[in-house]
């Protein structure tokens, strides 16, 4: 089975963190770039370290009035300071709960750019050498595959590839917000879309992402718990 990772920590109303960290593997914690304060990013570690879930940070262009769905132009040096400063605020959070940070996933505009453009992969992997873990960075399965592998090899740098449960795909590209198919709606399409990528997927894929803020992600989930 592959791991379940979900985006978490995003201050929703209700918050469904409780209901889902016990249904998956890895949490992807917002740490203030698009959302998330100290109380929502200690919260969900702890919320983590309770249920053994793998711990993220979900780092993002400092925008919360657009979700950091925007992208947003700046130097490789301003950019690694922005994501800097996520990563070790997070990391300096989990210590204090005597947790292990062991990945880094972008969020949003942050995630998009990173997978087209090799200056801002750079720009993650040097802030992974810069934090001095040994943290993994994830990036999305079917795409620039050539380029990851030899970054990998010549950055020892461990890629998590990645895959959407409820996501709308054209081949292996997402169909960009906002247009039609974009969000799967219905639980059931979403569990189908998880079984097709645990066995049919061509490509390489080490996770299936699932959405807190998708309400029929959540229910997918408790159905793929209960099956």
């Amino acid at each position: 089975m592959k791991l379940i990772n979900c985006d978490l920590g995003e201050c929703l109303t209700p918050n469904p963190d409780e209901m889902i960290m016990p249904l998956i593997d890895m949490a992807s914690v917002a740490c203030g770039g698009h959302i998330g304060d100290d109380d929502s990013m200690a919260a969900s570690i702890k919320l983590a370290k309770q249920h053994s879930v793998r711990i993220g940070v979900h780092p993002s262009y400092f925008d919360q009035e657009n979700f950091g769905r925007l992208s947003h132009s700046m130097s490789a040096a301003e950019l690694f300071e922005l994501v800097y400063k996520q990563v070790k605020y997070f990391q300096n959070l989990c210590k204090q709960q005597g947790a292990t940070l062991e990945y880094i996933k972008p969020h949003g505009a942050l995630y998009h750019d990173m997978m087209q453009d090799p200056e801002v992969l750079n720009v993650l992997c040097d802030v992974i050498y810069a934090v001095d873990l040994p943290l993994s960075l994830v990036v999305q399965s079917g795409i620039n595959t050539v380029l990851f592998e030899d970054i990998s090899t010549d950055k020892n740098i461990q890629f998590l590839y990645e895959v959407f449960a409820d996501r709308g795909y054209q081949l292996h590209q997402l169909i960009a917000r906002g247009e039609p198919g974009a969000i799967l709606e219905k639980p059931q399409d979403i569990v189908e879309q998880y079984h097709y990528f645990s066995s049919d997927y061509a490509n390489n894929i080490d996770t299936i992402c699932f959405h807190s803020d998708n309400p029929a992600s959540v229910e997918a989930l408790k159905i793929l718990k209960q099956s």
